[in-house]
């Protein structure tokens, strides 16, 4: 029994020995880890941000282009910089449509300078192909002169175009030794193919993807990208394994398409595939329309015509498929890609709730839209872009190459004028049954100016454009006048005061109510102001003597005077 206790004594102190041991163990970990960490925050470390600017980040999510986006996102990860980290910023597809050595480091990595980072990036015109091979080649050899820790944050929104594999090309430059890691931010990514690579490149490096599917959610994952550069645990979104090579394995039929020959495939889900039968050269019987670009699906043998639709665009072309044999299209949209991003002169931000319109050089309207940020694919040509918000209208001529991706800037003469109205100086307020009409200034010759706007609420809103203006406003028989000065990016308040009451009167029996001024003119007669045809009327008028006369069937008349007040209500009854 002694020796059994004293064996379970031993072995009961050792079992604790080795857990306190563990326990200091993890401890002592824990602390290195953080030690390093708090090294390598305070030594810094080198990262270059790799920026996609081909064509397509003219694209949309949510209202905005991805390349504005990008901006908004960048801005604000610079402001939670660490100054000890180094930041450069290179760029690919920002000067050239078709040219893969299109690749340029913008701003070396260096000391932490966001006014330079953000000046680079504001300039970005997105416009070529997508060289992320290079592109993490070239970043590589601009850390490799560096003895830090040397990260990629690479952003793109779609799929290699100019060298085979980015994946291997990723995986080549780890092998080298040079403590080279790309962090991964998939922007609007909606192609598995391109989602695939991309995650890919994370994988083989030993990064982290995010996905990201406008400027909150890139902001986010820049943030967590820059916080895995700093040595924070961050949990990638690709899964730990590649997923299959070939996403749209089993389909007879894929599709891709390009603005112009020799760019980048479309990654976009507006892209409509309308397949029809061939009927004698023509469009036939509807098969089937696919979604999507690139997509693939299967369908069966057969003569077709496929009519492409892309926003504003439509292109037909020839397909034939033939059984047993994969049938592939890739089709030459022969078109460009506008957005404008219009202001307001004077004011800052976007424009909104606008109207934007395209015509042809002959003046043909070509297509309408009223968001924010619009974005229209046309045919190449020669058109005009115009911006109305309200009474206030700017145009201006632009010209589409095919592979083009432009951005027409307008800017827009436009103030808000807000009208509200009361019966005297200081209310009460008129509420209803009123017309607020806005005219240009009176003519020379005093007549009135011409109508610009018109609306019947009690706060009346007008955007026009900067100038002055002549504000009438009307109840009932009551009316007023002022001026306003409306400036281009401002808001503008005036109140009119009608200088008038509400006069309610009752006639029983009556088939007649009419109102005069009480003033006699010099035949002795009397400004009829108002009638009405019912027993009862409720009126405005402006403050002043008036007489109410009342007809009755049998052609008697009886009458009686009364005074309004401004901001006063007066009630009247009239007996035969």
């Amino acid at each position: 029994m002694i020796q059994i206790f004293r064996r379970s004594f031993v072995a009961g102190l050792l079992s604790l020995g080795l857990a306190l041991l563990s326990l200091h163990g993890a401890q002592a970990q824990a602390q290195a880890q953080a030690q390093a960490q708090a090294q390598a925050q305070a030594q810094g470390t080198d990262t270059i941000l790799v920026l996609d600017a081909s064509g397509s980040m003219w694209g949309l999510v949510d209202g905005q282009s991805k390349i504005s986006a990008a901006r908004q996102a960048v801005d604000a990860i610079l402001s939670k910089w660490n100054p000890a980290d180094r930041l450069g910023v290179m760029v690919y597809g920002h000067r050239s449509k078709g040219d893969c050595k299109d690749i340029e480091l913008m701003v070396p990595v260096s000391k932490f300078d966001p006014a330079r980072i953000k000046a680079a990036i504001d300039g970005i015109n997105p416009k070529g192909k997508t060289p992320i091979s290079d592109s993490l080649r070239a970043a590589a050899e601009a850390l490799h002169s560096t003895e830090n820790k040397a990260n990629v944050i690479l952003v793109s929104d779609g799929i290699e175009t100019c060298a085979p594999d980015p994946c291997a090309a990723a995986a080549e430059l780890k092998k080298a030794g040079i403590g080279f890691t790309a962090h991964v931010i998939g922007l609007d990514v909606a192609d598995p193919a391109a989602k695939s690579q991309l995650q890919c490149i994370a994988r083989a490096t030993g990064g982290v993807y995010l996905d990201a599917g406008n400027a909150a959610s890139l902001t986010g994952a820049l943030t967590k990208a820059v916080a895995a550069t700093q040595g924070t645990k961050v949990a990638s979104e690709a899964p730990p394994k590649p997923a299959a090579a070939d996403p749209y394995l089993g389909k007879n039929l894929r599709g891709v398409a390009r603005l112009a020959e020799g760019l980048d495939p479309i990654s976009d889900e507006d892209v409509n595939w309308g397949v029809y039968k061939r009927a004698g050269g023509e469009k036939g019987e509807h098969v089937n329309t696919f979604y999507g670009a690139p997509f693939a699906d299967n369908i069966a043998p057969g003569d077709y015509i496929v009519e492409v639709s892309y926003r504003q665009l439509k292109r037909e072309f020839p397909l034939k498929v033939e059984n047993g044999k994969p049938a592939a299209l890739d089709v030459i949209l022969d078109a460009g890609y506008v957005t404008s991003e219009g202001s307001v002169a004077g004011g800052a931000g976007k424009v909104d709730d606008v109207v934007w319109q395209v015509s042809d050089k002959g003046g043909r309207l070509i297509a309408q839209e009223y968001d924010a940020v619009p974005r229209f694919v046309l045919a190449a040509g020669n058109y005009t872009l115009t911006l109305t918000k309200g009474q206030s209208k700017t145009s201006k001529p632009f010209v589409v190459a095919a592979g083009d991706s432009s951005n027409v800037q307008l800017t827009l003469d436009v103030g808000k004028l807000i009208v509200t109205t009361t019966y005297a100086e200081g209310g009460p307020k008129v509420e209803k049954d009123l017309v607020v009409a806005v005219h240009q200034p009176a003519k020379a010759d005093g007549d009135e100016g011409e109508k610009v706007a018109q609306e019947y609420d009690a706060e009346s809103k007008f955007d026009l454009p900067g100038g002055s203006y002549e504000v009438m406003v009307t109840v009932g028989e009551a009316k007023g006048t002022a001026r306003a000065e409306v400036k281009s990016g401002a808001p503008t308040r005036i109140t009119v005061n009608l200088n008038a009451g509400v006069v309610g009167i009752k006639a029983d029996g009556a088939q007649e109510i009419d109102i005069y001024g009480a003033e006699r003119d010099i035949n002795d007669e009397r400004k009829r102001v108002s009638v009405s045809y019912e027993a009862t009327t409720n009126v405005a008028l402006s403050a002043g003597d008036y007489v109410a006369v009342a007809t009755y069937a049998d052609g008697q008349k009886a009458e009686k005077p009364f005074s309004i007040a401004a901001g006063k209500r007066q009630t009247l009854e009239i007996k035969q």
